[in-house]
């Protein structure tokens, strides 16, 4: 009886290895094809410490490779991969750094391309028009401790929530997607106009 359960639960676990393994490379594949994307997103910081989420919406852009802008209300963040540029208009100032693949700036190649393969893949759920996949880092390569990743009918990622080691949730979450809309590079790059403040950390 032993070696039927234990049996049974190797075969079940090679089973939802399998199926994570072939939702991943689904939405690998789907990323791939995708040049640019723009969406409506929510994003929430958790903690325990605080009664209340810090939440922003606003306007998101991507475009291959690593290139993003941000719109929210009263200030616009944008990086061609290389620099980012943090513009506050209220302030009427701009700071300039290096961009950085850290997992609270959700980049999407990273996730999509990179995680799956230094993190173990668990199967959470999966029912018609989403399915939720979580990633757990092998070793301390990834300064998180959890991943959990919602992908749509489409293949497309539409929600990433992510834990630290001091248990703050990162979340961030996609709506009204449209894919391919030839964005240009120069969306993704800010020159500053006369009267702006210019802080430059690079």
């Amino acid at each position: 009886m032993f070696k039927k359960l234990l049996l049974f639960s190797l075969f079940a676990l090679t089973i939802n290895a399998q199926t994570v393994n072939s939702i991943v490379q689904k939405i690998q594949i789907k990323f791939a094809s995708v040049s640019d994307l723009k969406a409506d997103f929510t994003q929430k910081i958790i903690s325990s410490m605080s009664d209340s989420p810090i939440t922003l919406n606003g306007k998101f852009y991507f475009k291959k490779d690593d290139k993003i802008r941000i719109e929210i209300s009263d200030r616009t963040i944008l990086s061609d991969g290389i620099t980012i540029w943090n513009h506050d208009q209220n302030a009427n100032k701009v700071i300039i750094s290096h961009y950085d693949s850290d997992y609270t700036n959700f980049s999407l190649p990273v996730i999509i391309n990179s995680y799956p393969d230094i993190c173990e893949k668990e199967l959470v759920e999966s029912q018609s028009g989403l399915t939720i996949i979580k990633l757990t880092p092998i070793d301390d390569q990834l300064n998180f401790k959890s991943a959990l990743i919602s992908i749509d009918k489409n293949d497309m990622i539409e929600k990433v929530e992510i834990t630290d080691f001091n248990d703050m949730r990162f979340l961030f979450k996609l709506d009204s997607i449209e894919v391919n809309n030839k964005l240009s590079d120069q969306f993704f790059s800010f020159e500053a106009s006369e009267g702006v403040e210019i802080i430059d950390l690079r």
